[in-house]
């Protein structure tokens, strides 16, 4: 992995201290697909026991890869219509957002801010298979991750701190409801408001990047109900880690 700097709320978090956070999420998502018949290589629980949180991340994003988006939505449909019926009841009840937000330090890049992001949506929104691999590897909590139609990406994902998965839709270029703005001599970003299927906003992202010094900076940056207890919100933060330091990876 190219190197990094990882701050949350300002302080700079150790590789070690997310690689941890993956790893009991790996472990989480590996106990809860063999309980439905997922097969894993003998080699997986190992790569818990030790640590290896590049190989059981290797080997969980190809395993759900290999199967069709569909198989995760019936998997998952009665915990998401859950999950989703308490964002919605969120939303409703909400006056305002909370932001999770974590920053990435890239010392040294050639690439600029556009190529980067322009890297990042190309992976998110085209669908392929080395992009299905990519997206569902990037956080052990990603289940569904595809492109619907232009700029609008299917997510089924368990958020930091939830008990239950979600299933929503990342619209790209379209922000409505956001309350978050471009910080300080940020310029390139990708935001979009996070719908239901029926339409409802149940929050969305700002994330943008820009140059600083011989290389970057990158604040990925969610936005949640305000009733949402802070707990879930400072839990986001490691899953924000988790995922986009891989998908920084792929790119810069």
């Amino acid at each position: 992995m190219k190197k990094m700097i990882f701050e949350i709320d300002g302080q700079v978090v150790s590789k070690e201290k997310i690689d941890e956070w993956e790893l009991g999420r790996l472990e989480k998502e590996y106990k809860f697909l063999k309980k439905h018949g997922f097969k894993f290589s003998q080699k997986f629980s190992s790569y818990l026991e030790s640590k290896d949180v590049d190989n059981a991340r290797s080997e969980l994003g190809k395993l759900k890869s290999a199967y069709h988006p569909e198989t995760f939505r019936k998997l998952l449909k009665r915990k998401y219509t859950i999950g989703n019926s308490a964002s919605k009841i969120a939303a409703m009840l909400s006056r305002g957002r909370k932001y999770s937000i974590t920053e990435f330090v890239i010392p040294n890049s050639k690439k600029t801010p556009e190529e980067v992001m322009s890297s990042i949506e190309k992976i998110m929104l085209e669908n392929t298979d080395e992009h299905l691999y990519m997206n569902l590897a990037t956080n052990p909590d990603h289940f569904v991750l595809i492109s619907t139609s232009k700029n609008v990406q299917e997510v089924v994902e368990i958020t930091g701190g939830s008990p239950l998965p979600n299933r929503f839709f990342a619209h790209y270029g379209d922000e409505t409801g956001l309350t978050s703005t471009l910080g300080e001599g940020f310029t390139v970003q990708a935001a979009g408001a996070a719908k239901l299927e029926d339409g409802t906003v149940i929050g969305g992202v700002r994330h943008q990047i820009k140059k600083e010094g011989n290389g970057l900076r990158f604040r990925a940056l969610v936005e949640f109900p305000s009733i949402l207890p802070n707990y879930m919100i400072k839990k986001h933060q490691y899953h924000l880690a988790c995922e986009f330091r891989q998908w920084l990876d792929y790119t810069v």
